[in-house]
């Protein structure tokens, strides 16, 4: 089925992801919130816990080389990602695109006296670039909000020099977040398995996650119309425009949900509460190198 997003949609989007609400905040929502799961990602990446996933791509791919002379974010947000990379004197040029124009207005005044730096509002869905005019492409968290992926990877693959990069880091998992029968098993029953305290809500402390479900396609696109609209087709897809170099994948199948709104329990001010994040770090790698689960997250490192 193909989704094509109506002026009200895209409304919505841009409220969703110029609102500050998804990532914002003191409370450790989310995995990719936790300096131990942080550190788990950049060892499978990079093969060293302190070294993240972009500076392995840095390290590997453009030692040398820098500063480009040209770099695009796809989806940048507020700029953490452009602003960040200015400490590697990475690129001349660094643009920034995203649909909110909320989170534009953020970027640029957070990037005030970095004049590398540039944003404007897009949607990539309809994005269009000038052919062999950048060095270097990100896509982080994004692509999986995109319908239009054969028109993307096409602007893309054109809007690239010739060898330049197209890296991704992002969910690649069941499209509209529609978990597989075994990722919900194995979901609640690692869930089953933590103490009380483990399993009680970050914002609503006198809550408790008490099981997972499977969202319907009807609550997920009144949250955001956009959520891994095509996640499971970006892989297979990408090989069709790139080279792809290399596939990072680490993990997420498990701990991706069943962590949210519990991942600040996991602390070493909770005495064992690491130990049992540790188990669950375990319990998913085994479930992939088995075969019975796949990643949901990866780095890709593509070429034009």
């Amino acid at each position: 089925m193909r989704w094509f997003f109506s002026r009200k949609h895209i409304e919505k989007v841009k409220h969703t992801w110029g609102a500050g609400t998804i990532w914002g905040g003191k409370d450790l929502r989310h995995w990719l919130q936790h300096p131990a799961v942080q550190a788990r990602i950049n060892f499978k990446v990079s093969g060293r816990p302190n070294v993240n996933r972009f500076e392995y791509f840095l390290n590997e791919y453009l030692a040398g080389k820098m500063p480009v002379g040209r770099a695009l974010t796809l989806g940048c947000g507020v700029g953490e990602l452009e602003r960040g990379l200015c400490h590697y004197n990475f690129a001349q040029r660094h643009e920034g695109v995203d649909i909110s124009d909320e989170a534009i207005r953020r970027a640029v005044e957070s990037a005030a006296g970095l004049p590398q730096i540039e944003y404007r509002c897009e949607n990539l869905d309809a994005l269009v670039l000038t052919p062999d005019s950048y060095d270097v492409i990100f896509g982080v968290s994004s692509i999986h909000h995109v319908q239009a992926l054969e028109h993307l990877f096409s602007q893309v693959q054109r809007a690239l020099k010739t060898g330049a990069y197209f890296f991704l880091d992002e969910y690649i998992g069941p499209t509209r977040f529609q978990w597989t029968d075994e990722q919900l098993r194995v979901m609640n029953e690692q869930l089953r398995l933590l103490p009380k305290n483990l399993r009680r809500s970050v914002t609503g402390h006198r809550e408790f996650k008490h099981a997972i479900e499977r969202k319907s396609l009807e609550e997920i696109l009144l949250a955001d119309p956009s959520e891994a609209i095509r996640s499971a087709e970006i892989v297979p897809l990408l090989s069709r425009f790139f080279k792809v170099i290399e596939i990072k994948g680490y993990g997420g199948s498990v701990i991706h949900e069943l962590l949210y709104d519990i991942a600040g329990n996991f602390s070493e001010e909770n005495p064992g509460s690491l130990d049992h994040l540790q188990t669950l770090f375990r319990v998913e790698d085994e479930m992939i190198a088995g075969g019975r689960l796949q990643h949901d997250f990866a780095v890709i490192i593509a070429q034009r």
